[in-house]
C-alpha cells in the first residue's frame, strides 16, 4: 500500500513538474519598456510617475537598473527620484507576479525662464540575464510642459467591475482616475446652464412637468398630465405603449434597461444622449426664471460590484440604488441644488457651485453632499475609458436602455476631434478586402484628413474596438486624434485582457505625428 501511494506521489510529482516547465517554455520574453518616451512636468506639477511596463507578469524577482544624465539638472539639487538614485544607477526591485513598476521623479527646482531643464532616462540592465529591454528604452523627463511623443498606457479601470474612469490626457501622459459611483450629475460650466447624468453609473432622470414643489413630490404624487410613453415587449421586440399616471408608475420604467420607458418622437428620454450634446440632456436647460425649473426624479444608478467575474467576463453593474427628487436653479453664473429622498416631505438640502471656466463640468454627489474632483481640467484629458456607458436609443431594431462595458468617449466639450481609419472589410462571402489606407504604424501626419475628425459626437471609439463575445481586439481599425492644442496623435488598442485574462484592463499605444 504505502508502495503504491509513493509511486502515485512521485508520478504527480513528475507530472506537475513537467506542466510547470512546459508553462515557463511557453512564456513569451519578459521585456521592460517605458510607457512614454517623454514626460512633462507643468508648472503646477512636482512629481512624476515614471512607469516601466512588462510584456507580462514577473515569474521570479529581480532587479531593473535605470541609469540617467541630466542636461542642467544635477541630482538632488534639481530633482529626486524613489527609488533612490545618487548613485547615479536607479536598482528598482522586481517581484513575482508584478506587472510594471514606477521611479517617482521629483522636481526641486524649476527651469529658469527661457532655458531648458531636463533628465534623460535610459533602461540599463538587469540582475537577471533572461530578461530584455523591449522597444522603449528611454524616456526624457522635461522640467517644463512639453507634448508626449509616445506611449503604451495600461488602463487603470481596475478589472472586471470597472470601479474606475480613466481620463487620460495624450500631451501630458497623463492619466486620471475617478471611482465611477462618487457622482451622479454634474454642471455645465460655459455659457449654457445644462446638467449632465453619469452615464457610467447608469444614472437617469425624469421631469415632472409643473411641478415645482419639491416637498410636495412623493411616490403617491399624480401627474398633472399622463405620459404616453414605450416599453419594449420580450415576445415581440417591438415597443408597446404604457400610460404613466404616478410617479409610482415611473419609477418602474426609469431605471436604465432594457424595460426602461421612453417616446423619442415626443422627446420624453430618461438619460442623456450618447453623443453627449448640450442640447441631448435628460435635464432642460435651466432657466434664470426660477418658476420654469421644475422638479425631476432622479434614478441614482447601480451600484458597483465588489465580486470579480470570471476571467473574459464582466461584472460592472449591481443592486439599484434608489431614487432621488432634484430641482436646480440658476442665475447663470451659480447652480442651486434642491434635493432629498423621495418621500421627505418636510426639508430638503440646498447646495450651490459656482461655475467654474477651467472646467467642462463640475460633478456633484447627491448621496453624500459634495462637490466631487472628477474630470481634470477642460484641456488637460482628452479621451475617457468610462468602462462603462448607458443611454437610451436605438440597438439594432430594438429601442430601451442600454448599457456597454470597455467604453471610450473623446473630449467633445473640450474641442477634441478624433475619427477611425478602418484598414480592411469583410465581404459578405467572409473574404478580407483590403482598404486603400495606411497601416497604423505607416500612418504620418500627410495622411491625416482634417474633414474627418469629429468634433460633435464622443462615441467614434465607443466600445467598437473590441469583441466582447469573442473576447478580441478588433485589428481592422485605430484612431486619429487632434488635442485641443493643435497636436496630433495616432492611437490603436493593443489589450483587451490582462495577463490574466480579465477585463476592465485595455491597453493602448499612441505616437505623436
Amino acid at each position: 500500500m504505502k508502495k503504491a501511494y509513493l509511486f502515485n506521489y512521485l508520478l504527480c510529482l513528475l507530472i506537475f513538474s513537467a506542466c510547470s516547465d512546459d508553462d515557463k517554455e511557453n512564456l513569451i520574453d519578459f521585456t521592460v519598456s517605458f510607457n512614454n518616451a517623454t514626460v512633462g512636468l507643468g508648472e503646477a506639477d512636482s512629481t512624476k510617475e515614471l512607469m516601466l511596463n512588462y510584456s507580462r507578469s514577473a515569474t521570479e524577482a529581480g532587479i531593473i537598473k535605470v541609469t540617467f544624465v541630466g542636461n542642467n539638472a544635477e541630482y538632488g539639487t534639481d530633482f529626486t527620484t524613489s527609488p533612490d538614485g545618487s548613485s547615479g544607477t536607479i536598482s528598482i526591485p522586481v517581484t513575482a507576479g508584478d506587472l510594471n513598476s514606477t521611479i517617482t521623479f521629483t522636481k526641486l527646482e524649476d527651469a529658469i525662464e527661457g532655458s531648458t531643464k531636463s533628465v534623460a532616462f535610459s533602461i540599463n540592465g538587469f540582475d537577471n540575464t533572461e530578461w530584455a529591454i523591449g522597444t522603449t528604452t528611454t524616456s526624457d523627463v522635461s522640467f517644463t510642459a512639453i507634448p508626449a511623443l509616445s506611449g503604451v498606457i495600461d488602463s487603470e479601470n481596475g478589472g472586471s467591475n470597472m470601479p474606475n474612469q480613466v481620463y487620460f490626457d495624450f500631451s501630458t501622459g497623463t492619466q486620471t482616475t475617478a471611482k465611477r459611483d462618487t457622482w451622479e450629475i454634474a454642471f455645465f460650466n460655459g455659457t449654457e446652464n445644462r446638467v449632465f447624468l453619469n452615464s457610467s453609473l447608469l444614472v437617469s432622470a425624469v421631469e415632472l412637468p409643473g411641478e415645482t414643489d419639491l416637498l410636495s413630490i412623493t411616490q403617491s404624487t399624480v401627474l398633472k398630465e399622463p405620459m404616453d410613453l414605450f416599453v419594449l415587449n420580450f415576445a415581440t421586440f417591438q415597443q408597446d405603449p404604457i400610460e404613466v399616471a404616478t410617479v409610482s408608475e415611473l419609477l418602474s420604467g426609469l431605471p436604465v434597461g432594457y424595460l426602461q420607458y421612453g417616446n423619442i418622437e415626443q422627446g420624453k428620454v430618461f438619460t442623456d444622449n450618447g453623443e453627449g450634446s448640450l442640447d441631448g440632456t435628460a435635464f432642460a436647460e435651466i432657466s434664470t426664471t426660477p418658476e420654469e425649473n421644475n422638479v425631476y426624479i432622479v434614478g441614482l444608478g447601480t451600484e458597483i460590484p465588489t465580486e470579480a467575474a470570471e476571467p473574459g467576463s464582466i461584472n460592472a453593474t449591481g443592486a439599484h440604488r434608489g431614487f432621488m427628487k432634484v430641482r436646480v436653479l440658476t442665475d447663470g453664473n451659480n447652480y442651486t441644488i434642491q434635493y432629498a429622498p423621495l418621500e421627505e416631505t418636510n426639508s430638503f438640502t440646498e447646495v450651490s457651485i459656482s461655475k467654474d471656466d477651467a472646467y467642462s463640468l463640475s460633478a456633484f454627489s447627491l448621496t453624500t453632499g459634495q462637490r466631487v474632483s472628477v474630470e481634470p481640467q477642460m484641456t488637460e484629458w482628452d479621451i475617457n475609458l468610462s468602462g462603462v456607458f448607458s443611454y437610451y436609443g436605438y440597438q439594432g431594431p430594438t429601442l430601451a436602455g442600454l448599457t456597454y462595458s470597455d467604453y471610450v468617449v473623446h473630449n467633445t466639450l473640450g474641442g477634441v476631434g478624433l475619427y477611425q481609419v478602418t484598414t480592411y472589410e469583410m465581404d459578405s462571402e467572409g473574404n478580407t478586402i483590403e482598404l486603400d489606407v495606411p497601416s497604423y504604424s505607416d500612418f504620418n501626419m500627410g495622411d491625416v484628413n482634417e474633414a474627418d475628425f469629429v468634433y460633435d459626437d464622443r462615441t467614434v471609439i465607443g466600445s467598437g474596438w473590441r469583441d466582447a463575445f469573442g473576447g478580441v481586439l478588433k485589428d481592422d481599425r485605430y484612431y486619429i486624434l487632434k488635442d485641443a492644442g493643435g497636436n496630433y496623435y495616432k492611437m490603436v488598442f493593443t489589450a483587451y485582457l490582462n495577463n490574466q485574462g480579465e477585463r476592465g484592463n485595455p491597453q493602448f499605444t499612441y505616437e505623436r505625428l
